[in-house]
């Protein structure tokens, strides 16, 4: 039986994405093989490192490595701390996921047609404006401030990808032949030329879809099978997150300028949720007295606040449910009027 040699330097490169193409194809020959006693050592001699976490850690870098590879994506691997009672079990399952991933990886690799990893743009809003990002197509992106965009470069003749974590309004160029898809954390928004507002605000129930003109078609995006709904100027899709169940209202305000001017635009939206996107806005922390939060949750606004300060646009929040608020620095604190 023909066994593929390796040295631990050379694998040390591999994990740490510093080697070439062709180290690259080497490493995963070797550990795509029967032989694995030089990876066994690296994994041993990093699990003996003083701290206590230095060979979870390790773990994970690989681990990541080799998904990167395969996928075109990182995600959070968990990997439970072990403790030194531990260890050599921990240390051999380790070693079996790393080695089982790493065959996933070359089958990949030696069978796709050297398909290279998908890589990703991010862009972060950290202003208190949102801020205007061209994209590679000239579609253009209004980031609303503390909202994460990532986009693939385009290239070849596949979808247009982008992924949000918070609110963006698209103006997007129109390719028929290219569909524009926007990935939030539970839905899909499929477009092909078209101006809409999308709120995906991880902390709030419901991702939130409004179209301004054109067409577009949202979908869970747990589930491929499901029905994807289709949307037409003025409609606004609330997806609720932990249900999964869509509900189509009429869009309250619809100019494009307020949401890419800088305005908080409220459609229809849970008092909650707007007095966290102020606090967002304004680096705020919002404190409930008991029982106060419970008054909120009921009740909806549809406002638009252009350069009202903070504690005006809370104020008026707060009336609407009989609540005020105390200010003391950054902390806010909200309580049932007596």
């Amino acid at each position: 039986m023909h066994f593929i040699m390796i040295d631990k330097a050379l694998l040390g490169k591999y994990f740490d994405g510093t080697c070439t193409p062709q180290e690259e194809q080497q490493v995963l020959r070797y550990l795509a093989g029967q032989d694995h006693q030089e990876f066994i050592s690296l994994m041993e001699q990093s699990w003996e490192l003083p701290a206590d976490n230095i060979g979870e850690d390790i773990t994970r870098r690989m681990l990541t490595q080799l998904e990167m590879k395969t996928y075109g994506r990182k995600q959070v691997i968990p990997i439970e701390r072990a403790s030194r009672k531990w260890r050599k079990s921990w240390l051999r399952v380790a070693a079996a996921v790393v080695l089982m991933v790493t065959g996933t990886t070359y089958w990949f690799i030696t069978n796709r047609n050297h398909t290279a990893p998908i890589t990703w743009t991010t862009i972060y809003n950290d202003h208190n404006n949102p801020e205007l990002a061209v994209l590679p197509d000239n579609s253009k992106v209004w980031l609303a401030p503390g909202s994460k965009l990532s986009y693939t470069p385009f290239t070849g003749k596949g979808q247009r990808s982008i992924k949000l974590d918070g609110e963006a309004f698209f103006d997007v160029a129109p390719n028929a032949s290219r569909p524009f898809v926007v990935y939030t954390d539970k839905l899909a928004t499929r477009v092909l030329g078209t101006t809409f507002n999308i709120e995906a605000y991880p902390h709030e129930a419901a991702v939130r879809v409004s179209l301004v003109s054109g067409l577009v078609t949202v979908a869970s995006a747990d589930s491929a099978d499901q029905m994807a709904t289709r949307l037409h100027p003025g409609d606004v899709m609330d997806y609720e997150k932990s249900s999964h169940t869509f509900k189509r209202q009429q869009i309250k305000i619809s100019d494009p300028q307020e949401w890419t001017s800088g305005s908080l635009v409220f459609n229809d939206l849970p008092l909650t949720d707007a007095v966290q996107r102020v606090a967002a806005r304004y680096h705020l922390v919002i404190h409930y007295a008991k029982g106060t939060q419970s008054a909120l949750s009921d009740k909806k606004i549809t406002a638009i606040f252009r350069k009202e300060s903070s504690s005006e646009i809370l104020n008026n929040i707060l009336f609407i449910s009989n609540c005020y608020m105390k200010q003391h620095g950054q902390d806010i604190t909200v309580y049932n009027m007596p």
